[in-house]
């Protein structure tokens, strides 16, 4: 059981009580096994890319950094944590008032507002760290992260290209 404060809590539409919290040096290993059961096009859409497993860079980039990273969990009182997804808002080199957001959630409960508790809770926590604006690049049919960008603020940026989308939005 995780020792951290949560964030958020809330309940997902099939009734999945959640709570969103920092992610700890503890999840790695519970965050590379649980790349392996996302199916592959959940992988796709998120690195745009086939991508079996996560090479050492995709490791160091997810847990070396001081950036916000927050994790998604089905929060049970007698024991572990499980995650359910993660999302970062790494700051981009030079702007220091604006970051990259990234999400991956669990296949099993894609649509079940899961990503929703979590952009809110990144693009708040987003705000206190002195971030204006969230960056999104996505597959241009990958519908989902569009909506949750568009969802926590105003849509300055947002242009489909070569198949791909690169979104910024400011926050409130």
């Amino acid at each position: 059981m995780s020792t951290m404060t949560y964030l958020t809590e809330g309940t997902l539409s099939h009734g999945l009580r959640v709570a969103v919290r920092p992610m700890e040096p503890s999840d790695r290993m519970d965050l590379i096994k649980g790349f392996d059961h996302l199916s592959d096009e959940t992988k796709y859409r998120r690195f745009m890319s086939s991508k079996p497993r996560l090479s050492q860079a995709d490791i160091r980039h997810l847990f070396d950094t001081e950036e916000l990273a927050l994790v998604l969990v089905w929060k049970r009182s007698s024991c572990k944590d499980i995650i359910l997804g993660l999302a970062h808002a790494i700051r981009l080199p030079g702007q220091p008032d604006t970051a990259e957001f990234c999400i991956t959630i669990t296949d099993e409960i894609h649509g079940r507002g899961a990503g929703r508790i979590l952009t809110h809770a990144v693009a708040h926590e987003a705000s206190r760290r002195g971030i204006t604006h969230l960056t999104g690049y996505m597959l241009g049919t990958n519908q989902a992260p569009a909506r949750l960008l568009r969802s926590v603020g105003t849509v300055e940026y947002d242009k489909i290209e070569g198949g791909s989308r690169d979104m910024r939005v400011r926050l409130p």
